[in-house]
């Protein structure tokens, strides 16, 4: 699993659009951005995000900082709850927000697990899934872990949280 790092850029609002594309090329001149959705940059590193932030503060704006999981291909996402813990940039890549989101693995707990009713009805409560070289991966909201290990238990599984 990638996890990632963001820098949000709140601009102000009083500024023509050449003083964003000033900011933004400093920023190209200083990180190697991964990705960005608007004014959210994505980079690879805590330090790669601290360099952003200096950088900005000659030009007072302010950010907030994020940590993300990059979502690979092979993840499916729930696309009525995706949009509420992750993002889709234009590129195409997905970001699930791990302030928000949990990433949790649902295993087998024996010879009478119910794997496969534990995963349909956690499934409901996810934003994106991956059944991948047999682990089965849920990301659903933090506020919810508690949920789906109780799930997991009535159907006599394991519910770990990786993320």
């Amino acid at each position: 699993m990638n996890v990632i790092h963001s820098v949000e850029l709140h601009l102000p609002g009083d500024k023509l659009p050449g003083y964003y594309a000033q900011i933004v090329k400093g920023i190209a001149n200083t990180v190697t951005l991964l990705d960005r959705d608007k004014t959210l940059l994505f980079v690879t590193s805590e330090a790669e995000a601290a360099e952003i932030e200096n950088f900005v503060q000659h030009y007072r704006v302010e950010t907030d900082r994020g940590i993300w999981l990059a979502l690979e291909e092979s993840w499916e996402v729930n696309e009525r709850k995706f949009e509420d813990y992750g993002v889709r940039t234009r590129s195409g890549s997905r970001y699930l927000d791990l302030h928000l989101a949990a990433v949790m693995e649902l295993s087998s707990g024996g010879g009478d697990s119910e794997l496969a009713q534990a995963l349909e009805q956690c499934e409901e409560h996810s934003a994106a899934k991956q059944h991948k070289e047999g682990r089965q991966l849920l990301a659903v909201d933090r506020e919810q872990i508690e949920l789906i290990e109780g799930i997991a238990r009535a159907y006599r599984c394991r519910a770990d949280l990786l993320l």
